[in-house]
């Protein structure tokens, strides 16, 4: 195994645990939930085995999270994506990208799929979409504002220069 892979795999059993609670269930809920015992959980937890690929997606689907945060690929639990039955939907790459920047792009990360909220109040769909565009209108007002003020102040300085001869006579 390559030491990326071990530094992965011990991160899973403490992603586990930490989604479990997170959620309110004990380990014998979350076993549960996937058709395995409170044992298995414990010892994935403890690191002492790892769940394989089945049980990464029913935990997946079980803790609404990514494999990818699971297995410690990614800091952000991103979304996962449901069909009605409950499976995992495999959508094209979704760039991430942009949260793994010092600033992020405020409507990248609208747009990602991320569960948002204000207020601990989860923002639906249709809030995003009016948020993404109430931002975007925002900027661009702001842009236009800055790009007037700007010309306006070179304006006001050019006429100001032009009027006022210096006391020395010389150009500067």
């Amino acid at each position: 195994m390559r030491p990326m892979e071990v530094i992965r795999m011990s991160q899973l059993g403490g992603r586990i645990k930490e989604q479990r609670i997170k959620q309110k269930w004990t380990q014998d809920v979350l076993a549960q939930k996937i058709g395995a015992s409170k044992h298995v959980i414990s010892n994935w937890e403890r690191g002492v085995a790892n769940p394989d690929y089945k049980q990464i997606v029913l935990l997946c689907n079980a803790l609404s999270v990514s494999a990818d945060y699971l297995l410690g690929i990614t800091e952000l639990p991103v979304p996962y994506y449901k069909d009605p039955f409950g499976q995992l939907f495999f959508l094209p790459h979704v760039d991430y990208s942009f949260v793994k920047e010092r600033a992020w792009d405020l409507l990248k990360l609208i747009d990602s799929g991320i569960v948002l909220s204000v207020n601990k109040e989860e923002l639906t769909s249709k809030d995003k979409i009016l948020l993404h565009e109430v931002i975007s209108s925002i900027v661009s007002r702001l842009h236009e504002v800055t790009r007037g003020t700007e010309e306006r102040t070179k304006e006001l300085l050019t006429k100001q220069f032009s009027d006022e001869p210096s006391s020395d006579n010389s150009l500067f």
